[in-house]
C-alpha cells in the first residue's frame, strides 16, 4: 500500500505505471514473454512483479547431454563419483543369501556352480555398469542344444559355464521386438504377453567380438525407469545414468574443498606501504624500481624470516581474512551429494557423524534400507532365474536327484556386535521371563490349562515339544530310564513279549489297559498275579488319598511345567517299581510311604514313548504333612480327583493314565 499525500505525487506514479505497460508492449512485440499477473500487486520498490524481479529470473534449463565416452571417463578418473557408482553394488551382494535348500548334495553342487560362476562379482559388476551407464546385462553361457540367438530350453539344460556382463552402451535391444504382442509364428505358448516393452533380443557390439543373444538368456539390470515423454530415447527401455541425476551436486561437492584450499591461500595478505608510491609509477623507470623492491622484500620474507624496510615512510603489515562459514559450506555440499546419492556419508567419505545434530544410526538405516530395494528390484529375481538354470543343470547331471524349490533369501546387511547381540538376547529373555510369569498367573488362577499355554507358545514357534522331548534329562519324566527293571513281582510268570500284560484270569493286548472285570477284583485285592507283566517298565508312581481326596501339585520341571501331577518318576536300575514310588513320593512331596502299603492298580503301556510303561499304586497310609521342595514340584495339596479329570488338557499324561485307571477300577469294584 502507498500513502499518496498530493496529487503530484499520484501523477507521479500513474506516468510510472504507463512507462511500466509501454515497455511490456514492447517485450511482447519482440518477442519476449513476461509473467501474467492477476492479482495486480506491483511493487516499483523493490521491482516485485516487475520485470526486474530476481524472484522470477530463475528457470530450467536442461543441461547438454553426456557421451558414454565422458561417462566411462569419469569413472575412471573420478574417486568420488566412482564410489558413488561402486559402492550400493558392492554392499548389495557383500552378505550373500541362503537358498533355502535342505538337501546337502543339492546344496553342495549350487554352491559350488555359484562360486565357479563368480556370481557375487558378476552381480556386482552388472549393478555396477547400469548404475554407470543406465542398464546392463549378463548374459548366461548355458548348454542346452540351441545357440545364443534362440530361445532357452529349460528342458534341456545340461550345464552352464559363464557370466559375460556387457554395459548398456554395447548391448542395444532390438527395437523392433520391443512392442510386438503377438506370439511368435512358431513355438507353443505366448512368451511375449507380460513382455510387452521388453526386447526379444540384444545385440552386443563388444570390442571383442558382436553376437545377438535371446533375452531368456539374459539377466537384466535396470537403473530404474524412464518417462515415456524423456527426450533421452537411448535410456528409455534401460534406466537414467547416475551422473544425470547428480551432476549438478557432484560438481558442487568436488569444488568446494578445492575452492577452500584457495581461500586458505589467500587468507593471509602481505601489505607494502612505501612512500609516494603513486609519483613513483608516473616516471619511465618507476615500475621496474617497485617491482625490484617488492621482489627483494619478498625474498628476503622466504629465505631469511625477516625483511628490512626504509623507516622513512615504507610499511609492511599483514591482513587476515576470516574463513568463518566455509566449513559449513562445505559439509552443507557433502550433505546434499548424500542426499542424492541415498549413500551416507560414513559410507561415501569414511568418516563417522559428529556434531550435536549428527545421525549416523539413522543414515545407516536409510542406508541399509536403500540397499534392500535394489536387492529386491535387481537382485533377487535375477538370482532366482539363475538358481532355476543351476537346478536343472544338476538334475540333467545326477548331482540332483529331485528339485529342491530353493526359497532365495537375502543375508541380513546389520551384522549386530557381541555386545550388541548379547543385549538383544537378554532383552529377548526379560520378555520370555515376563510372559512365562504370566501365563504360570493364569494357570494358577484356572483361567487357562497349561495344554492352552503349550499350544499358543507352538503357535508362536517359541515351543518345539519335538526338541523338547529329545533333550529332556531322564529324572525329569516318568519313564525314560534305559536301564529300568522289572518288578520282580510284576515279572512272575508273565509272557514276556511285545508289551503283552497278562493276569491271573484276562489277558491284555498291547495298546490296551485290561479291563477285564475278574482282573481288576484281583487287583484290589492286592493278588500278586496282579502284578504280572511283560515288555519294558520304565516308570512308577503313586496316588496318595486322604479323606477323598488325591495329593497333587504343580511341575517346575522344564518338561510339561505347570501340570498337574502326583509323586512318580522313572524307576531308577536296581529298584523294583514299588520303591520308585515310595521314593518319587519321598523326594517330591515329603512324605514317607512303606512299599507294602502299596496297591497295585496296574501297568500302563498306551502312554507314548517318551513315558514308557508305567506302573501305577494307590495308597491311603502314609507319614508326614506333604510339602514340596520346590525343586520338581510346587504347591502341593490334595484336590478332588473329579474335578481334575474334567480338565484332562491341565494334567501330566502319566497323572491323567493312572486317575483314569483308578476310575476304572472303582467301576468294576461298583
Amino acid at each position: 500500500m502507498f500513502d499518496y499525500k498530493s496529487a503530484a505525487e499520484i501523477n507521479r506514479y500513474q506516468q510510472m505505471l504507463r512507462i511500466e505497460a509501454g515497455r511490456n508492449a514492447l517485450d511482447r512485440i519482440n518477442g519476449k514473454t513476461k509473467q501474467l499477473r492477476q492479482d495486480g500487486y506491483v511493487n516499483l520498490l523493490n521491482k516485485y512483479g516487475t520485470a526486474q524481479d530476481n524472484s522470477t529470473a530463475y528457470s530450467y534449463t536442461p543441461e547438454g547431454p553426456v557421451s558414454d565416452m565422458d561417462l566411462t571417463e569419469m569413472y575412471q578418473d573420478g574417486g568420488l563419483f566412482s564410489k558413488i557408482i561402486d559402492a550400493p553394488a558392492e554392499e548389495a551382494v557383500k552378505k550373500g543369501f541362503e537358498t533355502g535348500v535342505t538337501d546337502e548334495k543339492a546344496e553342495e553342487y549350487i554352491q559350488d556352480t555359484l562360486a565357479w560362476l563368480e556370481w557375487d562379482e558378476s552381480i556386482a559388476t552388472a549393478i555396477k555398469w547400469s548404475r554407470l551407464y543406465g542398464g546392463s546385462i549378463a548374459v548366461m553361457m548355458i548348454d542346452d542344444g540351441r545357440g545364443l540367438d534362440e530361445p532357452l530350453d529349460l528342458g534341456a539344460v545340461r550345464g552352464i559355464e559363464e557370466l559375460r556382463v556387457y554395459d548398456r552402451s554395447i548391448a542395444i535391444p532390438d527395437y523392433n521386438s520391443i512392442y510386438r504382442i503377438e506370439p511368435p509364428a512358431e513355438g507353443g505358448r505366448n512368451r511375449y504377453r507380460h513382455r510387452f516393452l521388453q526386447p526379444e533380443f540384444y545385440d552386443v557390439s563388444s570390442i571383442y567380438g558382436s553376437f545377438r543373444v535371446h533375452e531368456s538368456r539374459c539377466l537384466v539390470f535396470r537403473n530404474g525407469k524412464v518417462p515415456e515423454r524423456s527426450t533421452m530415447t537411448q535410456y528409455r527401455h534401460w534406466g537414467i545414468p547416475e551422473y544425470i541425476r547428480i551432476r549438478k551436486e557432484l560438481r558442487e561437492a568436488i569444488t568446494a574443498p578445492s575452492y577452500a584450499v584457495k581461500m586458505l591461500e589467500k587468507c593471509v595478505q602481505a601489505i607494502y606501504g612505501m612512500k609516494n608510491l603513486a609519483d613513483l609509477l608516473s616516471t619511465d623507470e618507476g615500475e621496474d624500481t617497485v617491482l625490484r623492491r617488492l621482489q627483494v622484500i619478498d625474498m628476503a620474507r622466504n629465505f631469511l624470516n625477516s625483511i628490512a624496510i626504509d623507516a622513512d615512510g615504507e610499511t609492511y603489515d599483514f591482513k587476515s581474512m576470516s574463513l568463518a562459514g566455509v566449513k559449513d559450506i562445505v559439509e552443507t555440499t557433502f550433505a546434499t551429494i548424500s542426499s542424492v546419492t541415498n549413500i551416507p556419508q560414513t559410507v561415501l567419505f569414511g568418516r563417522s557423524p559428529a556434531g550435536e545434530n549428527s545421525t549416523g544410526e539413522g543414515d545407516m538405516e536409510n542406508w541399509y534400507s536403500y540397499i534392500e530395494r535394489n536387492q529386491k528390484v535387481q537382485v533377487v529375481p535375477n538370482l532366482k532365474y539363475l538358481l532355476d538354470i543351476i537346478v536343472k543343470a544338476g538334475m540333467a547331471q545326477g548331482y540332483i536327484t529331485e528339485d529342491p524349490k530353493p526359497k532365495l533369501e537375502m543375508n541380513p546387511l546389520w551384522s549386530l556386535s557381541e555386545v550388541e547381540q548379547a543385549n538383544v538376547d537378554q532383552v529377548k529373555a526379560n520378555t520370555a521371563q515376563v510372559k512365562a510369569a504370566t501365563a504360570q498367573m493364569y494357570v494358577d488362577m484356572q483361567v487357562v490349562g497349561p495344554e492352552e499355554v503349550r499350544r499358543g507358545l507352538e503357535k508362536e514357534g517359541t515351543f518345539d515339544i519335538d526338541t523338547l522331548l529329545d533333550d529332556e534329562p531322564e529324572d525329569e519324566t516318568w519313564g525314560l530310564g534305559p536301564d529300568a527293571i522289572y518288578d520282580p513281582a510284576l515279572q512272575g510268570t508273565a509272557e514276556n513279549h511285545q508289551g503283552r500284560l497278562t493276569g491271573a484270569q484276562g489277558t491284555s493286548q498291547p495298546g490296551q489297559m485290561n479291563n477285564n472285570p475278574t482282573q481288576q477284583q484281583n487287583v484290589a485285592d492286592g493278588d500278586p498275579t496282579a502284578e504280572q507283566g511283560g515288555g519294558k517298565l520304565n516308570g512308577a508312581g503313586v496316588i496318595v488319598v486322604k479323606d477323598g481326596y488325591v495329593l497333587i501339585g504343580r511341575r517346575k520341571s522344564d518338561f510339561c511345567p505347570g501340570t498337574i501331577c502326583g509323586p512318580g518318576g522313572h524307576i531308577e536300575p536296581g529298584e523294583t517299581s514299588r520303591q520308585a514310588a515310595a521314593r518319587e513320593a519321598r523326594e517330591e512331596f515329603g512324605i514317607t510311604i512303606d512299599p507294602a502299603d502299596l496297591i497295585l492298580l496296574g501297568v500302563d503301556d498306551t502312554l507314548p514313548s517318551e513315558f514308557g510303561g508305567t506302573a501305577f499304586y494307590l495308597t491311603t497310609k502314609f507319614a508326614g504333612d506333604p510339602s514340596c521342595d520346590e525343586g520338581e514340584m510346587t504347591a502341593a495339596q490334595f484336590a478332588n480327583a473329579a474335578e481334575l479329570m474334567e480338565r484332562p488338557e491341565g494334567l501330566f499324561p502319566p497323572f491323567a493314565a493312572s486317575l483314569n485307571l483308578l476310575a476304572q477300577v472303582l467301576k468294576n469294584e461298583g
